[in-house]
């Protein structure tokens, strides 16, 4: 088996241990009250035994790797009244030898303990042919039971097996004078024996095979011993798994999903140093990240989501952490009420301790909590009343999509007159109750019976496989003609930022001929760092439509019962308007209302220097746009024109684009009486457009004449002028109408 199938194997160990852990708890029929400090249901002790295979069979490295496992239990086992022992198995062949190792004696698991289950699970070894290096089961499992019966009663009692293979007794001594088919017999009956054993002293066995293990072999042990396991999963009972290498990790889901009271995720994986992530579900009451090194001369350094370090000596008002196995091959970090997120653990290692790739992951334990509201308080008799059911977390905020997978809403309706229960079909976002959705906003309508005829109870139930459920009711009352005192609460929605206020509108009929006080209150939160004001507002007699502004104020970061993000959290719980006798009159859930962190000085430095540049960054397109313009405006365009002295024309010729924004030409035949304009890339000639919308034109002796105004001539020649005209003015002239002497003084030099 490789090394890190059963690094692996090893992680799954210790989520077992922990959901063992959770066998002796029940799930209770209402929402639990926040743990102690340091104290969880996870808490609870647990007997363990771990027998590990020594026989001839294993291959290399894997009497280190069961090593390892046995250490991994010690270190993540939550409770430190749990106690532990390991025992060390292979055969009895001849007279002298046992089959059974004591290696390390029952104690109980607090610090010293786990400390000295490591050391003495050093002492594991593989057998020599000559030591006895079969597999006897049954010895083993019959020591565990005996050890494990002496335990204090009410404890549960669990044998972790390790084994390569399968039951191999055939040199064993106590068979050797039967015949090959007797003492296959005789072996299965004291197996058979053993496990009733087991199962009379309520005693759990969890076979783990690698190698060349027999599943079916190992199944059956597990069915028969002791099978009321975990209580809050149904159907759950102790199971056996063979470990492959490639299919190691759908294996262990399984086996969390199936037979544990525990959540179990698997994080990251890679040689030190280096970065491993792992992330803790906003539902985790009490979690231990279990880092499998594979040397124990790496490092390990733990840092929150929030990038904290985690030092043995940290504690903070809301959790608790306690390191285990430091300086070990496995070591652990065991923190309750931890903060949700992706955890960081950094590895270092000397250069020569690189090799071996490590793992981490996560198992946990949670609650998951939900507050409950309505669309109306006081419904008539056949109306619909909508239900809200949203689920929230222990840090008063909203669930992602990643952590509703399994979740179950489902509701009710009771009260005077309604014969039976109303069942409620209560769903996220259109989907099954039992799927992963949307935004973890539970809803559904329900129709008040025509017979209702007082209170009414709505009545929600929040459940998740290996989660306390959560049961949460809402008191309304059936409305009455002409209902004298009525409330309802505008709350609308907001981003605010710690120290923020945001107002709200209350408005309020009173019809009585008494003035009427009523109050406004969180519930289903702890609203630690929330202020209402005003949180009671009296409404004199017959007043219609009294309007009251409510403010409700964020404290500053440190104050509130929530984590701040950038990202910002929604409220969790809601907002009641009661009456003197604690009638709701109106209600408003608070996940309208989103706080995330105040941009620290860095942030709004880097918020101005981004409107700086884009300042910049348009003054550049501007001037882009003006040099681009400029440029554009001068290049050649428009119609050369050659005339004579009269202002006849003689030749024309269009302008085209030009190299370097010049138009070069030569004028050809100029002796004759049709000058023409020729275009060259190498002519004498050259003209140009200027951004005041008149032309340039450079001579062959490199003189340039600036700025021509369009239809403007100059004179190159005796009898002739050269024009620059633009397009609209370039309709040719009849030369007749023309001919004049005094034809073009005012468009010719010298005339």
């Amino acid at each position: 088996m490789s090394r890190p199938a059963l690094r692996r194997l090893a992680a799954l160990l210790v989520g077992v241990v922990l959901a063992t852990a959770e066998m002796s708890g029940t799930v209770g029929a209402a929402p639990p009250a926040a743990p102690a400090p340091g104290s969880t249901a996870a808490d609870k002790p647990v007997d363990y035994v771990v027998a590990v295979d020594q026989s001839g069979s294993l291959r290399e490295g894997e009497i280190d790797r069961e090593r390892e496992a046995v250490n991994a239990i010690a270190m993540g086992e939550p409770s430190n009244d749990s106690t532990m022992e390991v025992l060390g198995f292979a055969s009895a062949e001849k007279v002298g030898q046992t089959a059974v190792d004591k290696v390390c004696p029952t104690r109980p698991l607090d610090t010293v303990g786990r400390e000295k289950i490591a050391e003495c699970a050093a002492r594991l070894r593989q057998r020599e042919e000559t030591e006895g290096a079969g597999t006897d089961f049954i010895e083993v499992v019959r020591q565990a039971v005996a050890d494990l019966g002496a335990r204090p009663a009410g404890t549960p009692r669990v044998l972790f097996l390790l084994t390569d293979g399968i039951l191999d007794v055939d040199d064993s001594l106590k068979y050797k004078d039967l015949d090959p088919k007797s003492a296959e017999e005789a072996a299965q009956a004291d197996l058979d024996d053993v496990l009733a054993a087991a199962a009379d002293a309520q005693v759990q066995i969890w076979p783990l095979g690698f190698g060349d293990a027999s599943e079916g072999a190992l199944r059956r042990m597990a069915a028969a011993g002791y099978q009321a396991g975990c209580t809050s999963i149904p159907g759950a009972r102790p199971q056996a798994r063979v470990v492959q290498g490639d299919n190691l990790d759908a294996e262990l889901q399984s086996t969390f999903a199936t037979a544990r009271c525990l959540y179990h995720e698997e994080g990251d994986e890679g040689r030190p140093p280096g970065d491993l992530t792992v992330r803790i579900s906003p539902l985790a009451t009490e979690g231990t990240i279990v880092v499998s090194k594979g040397d124990p001369a790496v490092t390990a350094s733990y840092y929150t989501p929030d990038g904290r370090e985690i030092k043995p000596a940290d504690s903070d008002e809301d959790s608790t952490y306690t390191f285990s196995g430091q300086g070990r091959a496995t070591e652990s970090l065991r923190i309750t009420r931890p903060l949700a997120g992706r955890w960081t653990v950094k590895l270092d290692a000397p250069e020569d301790h690189r090799e071996h790739s490590a793992s981490i992951s996560v198992l946990w334990h949670g609650s998951v909590r939900s507050t409950i509201s309505l669309s109306a308080y006081s419904p008539a008799p056949g109306s619909e009343v909508d239900v809200y059911v949203p689920i929230l977390t222990r840090q008063e905020t909203r669930l992602d999509k990643r952590d509703l997978k399994g979740i179950k809403v489902s509701g009710s309706l009771t009260g005077q007159g309604i014969a039976q229960p109303v069942p409620i079909g209560l769903t996220d976002d259109g989907r099954g109750a039992d799927e992963t959705a949307g935004d973890g906003r539970f809803s559904g309508t329900v129709s008040v019976p025509d017979g209702a005829t007082g209170a009414l109870t709505f009545k929600s139930r929040v459940s998740a496989v290996g989660l306390e459920p959560d049961l949460r009711s809402q008191p309304a009352a059936v409305s009455t003609p002409n209902q004298r005192l009525e409330a309802v609460l505008a709350l609308g929605g907001a981003r605010l930022h710690p120290g923020d206020t945001h107002e709200a509108r209350l408005t309020v009929d009173n019809r009585d001929s008494r003035a009427h006080t009523v109050s406004l209150a969180f519930a289903d939160t702890k609203g630690a760092g929330l202020r209402l004001t005003p949180q009671r507002v009296t409404v004199p007699a017959g007043t219609a439509g009294h309007r009251v502004t409510v403010r409700l104020s964020v404290g500053e970061a440190g104050q509130l019962s929530f984590p701040v993000t950038d990202e910002g959290s929604a409220l969790g719980g809601k907002i009641l308007v009661t009456d003197e006798k604690g009638t709701v009159l109106d209600g408003r859930l608070l996940d309208t209302v989103t706080v995330r962190s105040e941009p620290d000085a860095l942030d709004r430095w880097g918020r101005l220097g981004a409107l700086v540049l884009a300042l910049l960054a348009l003054v550049g397109v501007v001037l882009a746009f003006l040099w681009l313009r400029r440029r554009a405006a001068r290049r050649p365009r428009g119609t050369l024109v050659l005339e004579d002295a009269w202002g006849r024309e003689l030749a024309r010729h269009r302008v085209t684009a030009g190299r370097e924004g010049w138009y070069r030409f030569d004028i050809v035949d100029t002796e004759s009486d049709s000058p023409r304009i020729q275009r060259s890339d190498v002519g004498a000639w050259g003209m140009r457009r200027n951004p005041d919308g008149g032309a340039d034109l450079r001579m062959p002796d490199g003189n340039v004449e600036k700025n021509l105004a369009p239809g403007q001539g100059l004179r190159i020649e005796d009898d002739l002028v050269l024009k620059a005209v633009d397009e609209d003015d370039t309709v040719p002239s009849d030369p007749e109408a023309l001919w004049s002497p005094y034809a073009a003084e005012a468009q010719h030099p010298e005339l």
